[in-house]
């Protein structure tokens, strides 16, 4: 009979997602988490598999927000001199190789660990991170995805013969709206621009980092820059290729108080729990970027655009069968259409102060494990 044992997390000490997973088990009556450090386990200062095997019941967080871990991870999935790199604020980082060593990183611990209670399993992570996967999983319930394309001058090309003009690019496998445009194309007299959170510096020189043809680096910016020159469209789209990403059709999103707007929600035990909108008068509603939040009771949604959602989250959830939560954006089209999967995300449960029956989104992961582990407990 396997018994309920106490919670090992693997994520960043410092990082405020920490904290609020060991408030919440404080708060279900559980003892504190044992915290193992990204960077321990990167710089094999863990023993892992020693550490794993008496665990009962493991959490990966997000390894974001810092700089030591990032460096590590880019090493893992081979970039030379990583650990030389210098911590510049925003800065995009070599985004391709970097989810490289996050795959690793995770396949290792997932081999490591052996049988243990997972809340999301280290594969399903990395499914969620890689957008073109989850595309290809979860087909029917997203945007179909266009071609892929190794340069601006192929996207253009596609872009012209298209009846639509306006496109969303995304990289692969980022995270909090990091290399994204919004690009519009009017045919009628070839201009085009673009909205981004990709900031360009040009006349950088050296090798430290990710750089453009012209010594260019890309950072990533909290204000959306609106781009009308078709060589910084050309030298953004070129960057982003690059490094690996996906093209969409813009689909105009539902509005309320005059900003368009989707939803954050978040899929626990494969049902629908918390959910938030976000605002904005932009094309990206990510709520970093000063958009707002807003209850979606004063959306007003109908009972069945709620059955619609209801029916998209546990058709997500089911496609990762080890996980058991996401946070998914889901897109409501203006025209009415059914909702649409944007992403699903693997941490994206960090929504401070939102509540769904009384706990916010860690207490509500930490009880359903709970409530999971003591079903199988009683199974047995």
């Amino acid at each position: 009979m396997r018994k309920l044992s106490s919670f090992v997390l693997i994520g960043n000490p410092e990082n405020r997602r920490v904290r609020f997973f060991q408030e919440a088990l404080q708060d279900a009556g559980r003892e504190p988490a044992l915290v193992i450090p990204y960077l321990d386990v990167l710089n094999d200062i863990c023993i892992l598999d020693e550490v794993l095997a008496k665990a009962c019941t493991v959490r990966i967080e997000s390894p974001g927000e810092n700089f030591e871990v990032e460096k590590r991870i880019l090493a893992l999935g081979g970039l030379e001199n990583a650990l030389a790199l210098e911590d510049e604020r925003g800065r995009i980082y070599h985004p391709r190789l970097w989810f490289q060593g996050f795959s690793q990183l995770m396949t290792s611990i997932a081999q490591r660990a052996g049988k243990v209670d997972w809340f999301n399993h280290p594969a399903d992570i990395v499914s969620m991170f890689n957008k073109p996967l989850c595309k290809q999983l979860l087909q029917a319930y997203t945007l179909p995805a266009c071609p892929v394309f190794s340069c601006y001058d192929e996207f253009f090309a596609f872009v012209e013969k298209q009846q639509a003009s306006r496109f969303f690019i995304k990289l692969n496998s980022s995270s909090s709206a990091s290399g994204v445009v919004a690009y519009e194309y009017n045919k009628s007299n070839g201009r085009e621009q673009a909205y981004s959170t990709v900031e360009v510096v040009h006349g950088m020189n050296g090798m430290n980092g990710t750089h453009g043809t012209n010594g260019e680096r890309f950072y990533n910016s909290l204000k959306v820059k609106k781009y009308t020159a078709r060589d910084t469209i050309r030298t953004v789209l070129d960057f982003l290729f690059a490094q690996g990403a996906l093209t969409e059709r813009w689909i105009p999103k539902a509005s309320h108080e005059g900003s368009s707007y989707d939803l954050r929600v978040m899929g626990i035990a494969g049902k629908r729990r918390h959910a938030i909108a976000r605002l904005s008068r932009g094309p990206m509603t990510n709520l970093h970027l000063g958009n707002q939040r807003c209850a979606v009771d004063e959306l007003e949604l109908s009972s069945v655009t709620w059955k619609d959602i209801d029916t998209l989250v546990e058709n997500t959830m089911q496609a990762f069968p080890l996980s058991l939560y996401a946070g998914l954006d889901i897109l409501l089209p203006r025209d009415g259409q059914p909702p649409v999967l944007l992403e699903a995300n693997a941490f994206g449960d960090l929504l401070p102060n939102l509540l769904h029956d009384a706990e916010n989104t860690y207490l509500a992961e930490i009880n359903a494990v709970l409530r999971r582990q003591a079903g199988e407990h009683a199974e047995h």
